[in-house]
């Protein structure tokens, strides 16, 4: 059992490792193609015919960061449980997207699986990490299946070679070298490829739909509706609740009820306090796992970071200073993914943190009410050419652009730089609740020889990976 959790836990640093490639190639693809088009104002780029056009091409690329949790699902699949696994694993990881259309556009298709409608049910609902469960769940259940068939064709071979024996009295025809486990053998094909991963789907499913969705929309549900009555009557108490939602599942249902409690209250009351509080909780997560990471280095506690933890860890930051919102929180999901017992509690302290010191100190993004737009929501946004306010992007569902960074709108002194500070400050403390809960963890596994550590790194190995190629084609 222990060589199976730590092989399980070496596939799913590979995949996370794996997903950030992915989510690179959506962000710095679409970004190239995007900042072209602002810069030389062209709107005729692979193949465009024009502005309207465009969105839908650098939306492509943005799948790429987006899907990043259907890429987990069947390279955590496959690197446990070989091929029998990939179809299965892409087959329910893109089911729980929740397309809501057969042929969708670029658009929608994104909204679909991304961006939040107000009832949200149409987003990500089981969260990034019910991606992981539901692809260990399906791995390991193939896994140990065959396992467990290669085993009982020996037991079922011996029966078979005692119910032939017998028949052979009466049937002389019956070969002398006919044996159980030849027979067994001619229908492993049918077991091993139609067999046990059409099973194991129908009951990674049944978990995931019952065990998963279900409760957890119930849920979200549920604190939607405390939240919204607690935000009516105490706006400090309904900043920590929502900080905690928002860290607790980033982009699932129960971060997703918060988002759609802000932005009702927007757009009911005009006043901007709780989208402001929600945007600074949810920008915290991106900084909350680079703290996390970083102090485990400077303090030398939480056992050993892999390469490629610094290297997601610092995407999340450096992505917040080019105003990408998406690449500054996406990165906190993998590092989560790898440990996520001493992850996730300090993203949802992080969040609560940095919610509660806004509620407190009473700051709202005057970017909100003032009639400005966010940057890029003009001319060349989304929907072709057509400028929005911020209240169109929120009936809209436009998560990604319908509430802005903290730190680049609203009034310099009374909004962006408190935030600045409070992001930072609260991201802090959450990181020195991963740094403790990392060094726990270590001590326990330790202790148990379980614990799993490797220095990998992504990027060294692709550049490798083009040096082997270079050499191979001089050959």
């Amino acid at each position: 059992m222990k060589n199976l959790y730590l092989d399980t836990k070496k596939q799913i640093y590979r995949a996370t490792s794996v997903m950030f490639i992915v989510q690179l190639f959506g962000a710095l693809g679409a970004g190239f193609f995007f900042v072209i088009q602002n810069l030389f104002q062209t709107y005729h780029m692979l193949g465009a015919t024009g502005a309207e056009n465009e969105p839908a091409l650098w939306f492509i690329l943005f799948w790429a960061t987006d899907f990043f949790f259907v890429a987990l699902a069947v390279v955590v699949s496959y690197l446990i449980a070989g091929i029998p696994a990939i179809a299965p694993s892409l087959a329910l990881s893109v089911y729980f997207c929740h397309f809501t259309e057969a042929s969708a556009s670029a658009e929608n298709m994104y909204a679909c699986f991304f961006a939040t409608p107000a009832n949200y049910q149409n987003a990500t609902a089981i969260g990034y990490m019910g991606y992981l469960i539901m692809a260990v769940f399906l791995a390991l259940g193939i896994k140990l299946l065959y396992g467990g068939w290669d085993r009982a064709k020996i037991s079922i071979g011996n029966g078979i070679d005692k119910l032939i024996a017998k028949i052979r009295n009466k049937i002389k025809a019956i070969p002398e070298d006919l044996k159980g486990i030849t027979v067994i053998e001619g229908v492993d094909l049918i077991v091993m490829v139609l067999i046990i991963p059409v099973a194991v789907c129908a009951l990674t499913f049944i978990f995931v739909k019952y065990g998963i969705e279900l409760p957890f929309g119930a849920l979200a549900e549920t604190l939607k509706n405390v939240l919204t009555d607690v935000s009516n009557t105490n706006v400090i108490v309904a900043a920590l609740i929502m900080g905690l939602m928002v860290g607790f599942d980033t982009i699932g249902p129960v971060s997703l009820a918060a988002f759609s409690v802000a932005t009702a209250s927007y757009l009911a009351t005009g006043n901007a306090q709780l989208i402001t509080i929600y945007s600074v909780c949810f920008i915290t997560i991106g900084w909350t796992a680079f703290f996390g990471i970083l102090n485990c280095k400077l303090f030398k506690k939480g056992g050993k970071t892999n390469t490629d933890d610094f290297n997601l860890a610092t995407t999340g930051p450096i992505n917040a200073f080019f105003e990408n919102i998406k690449l500054t929180i996406a990165p906190s999901m993998p590092i989560a993914m790898r440990s996520p017992f001493t992850v996730i509690p300090g993203l949802m302290a992080g969040s609560a943190v940095g919610g509660v010191l806004t509620a407190v100190f009473g700051i709202v993004n005057t970017a909100y009410t003032d009639g400005s737009l966010p940057k890029y929501a003009t001319g060349n946004y989304t929907y072709g050419a057509v400028d929005y306010t911020y209240s169109e992007l929120f009936e809209a569902g436009e998560i990604y652009m319908s509430f802005t960074l903290p730190l680049r709108s609203g009034d310099f002194l009374t909004c962006r730089l408190p935030l600045f500070f409070i992001i930072l400050a609260s991201a802090f403390i959450g990181g020195l609740v991963i740094m403790g809960l990392r060094e726990l963890e270590y001590k326990i596994l330790s202790k148990k020889d379980c614990y799993f550590y490797t220095d990998g790194d992504i990027v060294l190995e692709m550049r490798d990976f083009g040096k082997k190629i270079k050499e191979s084609l001089k050959k």
